[in-house]
């Protein structure tokens, strides 16, 4: 094989690699880009548009600054996840998690009330089933009203359902808390439109793809 024809192999494999990378990294957690819309990065893929078969199941109906709470997603398997609790009809998250359990990781997201460790998210693509997450809201976050978790899970890298949330907790006046077991299943989801970010990211890839064979051509010529 010629020097010219292993230079062009290299470049080939480089470009490939290049361009796939960034969509596998996503096997890590979700990124900070993903943080506000809950919008996947994964490149050719759209949201589910049935019903969600999982829910987010929150141990209580009301929420105290300065006391903890869980909030459990339910309905399978699945291997990623991006969850934030976040005021009622807003994009705004409230509040930290912690102790996050194996396989899951925080997220200081720049959509939230305060630094921190304010989103939750799969540190790999391991199977996860029933999985438990503690959240809890600073004495200083006192004042929020009322919050909803919400989430997008992923049941594979191309199949995930968006806009999952839990029912209204509201904010205690003074200590004590309702125990509720009622999960409210996320509505279905609607095809999901990718983020602009996305999309440039997307054309982007496809033009360099196009124009690997005029490359090749001018190098073997």
């Amino acid at each position: 094989m010629s020097s010219k024809s292993v230079y062009v192999m290299s470049f080939v494999l480089a470009i490939v690699a290049a361009l796939f990378s960034g969509a596998e990294a996503y096997g890590s957690g979700a990124p900070l880009s993903a943080c506000t819309s809950q919008q996947p990065g994964h490149v050719g893929t759209t949201a589910q548009t049935s019903a969600s078969p999982y829910s987010l199941t929150v141990s209580s109906s009301e929420y105290t600054p300065g006391q903890t709470l869980t909030v459990q997603i339910t309905g399978g398997d699945f291997q990623g996840f991006l969850i934030q609790a976040r005021k009622v009809g807003t994009t705004t998250a409230v509040g930290f998690f912690s102790s996050l359990p194996s396989g899951t990781k925080a997220n200081d997201c720049d959509n939230v009330v305060a630094a921190g460790d304010n989103t939750a998210t799969h540190s790999s693509t391991a199977t996860k089933r029933d999985l438990t997450l503690t959240w809890s809201a600073p004495e200083s976050q006192a004042g929020q009203g009322a919050i909803e978790f919400v989430a997008t899970v992923a049941e594979a890298k191309p199949t995930y359902w968006m806009g999952i949330k839990s029912s209204q907790i509201t904010e205690a006046a003074s200590g004590g808390s309702t125990p509720t077991g009622s999960p409210q299943t996320g509505a279905p989801a609607t095809t999901a439109t990718p983020g602009s970010g996305a999309t440039m990211a997307t054309t982007f890839n496809l033009l360099l793809l196009l124009a690997i064979p005029a490359f090749l051509a001018k190098l073997l010529m």
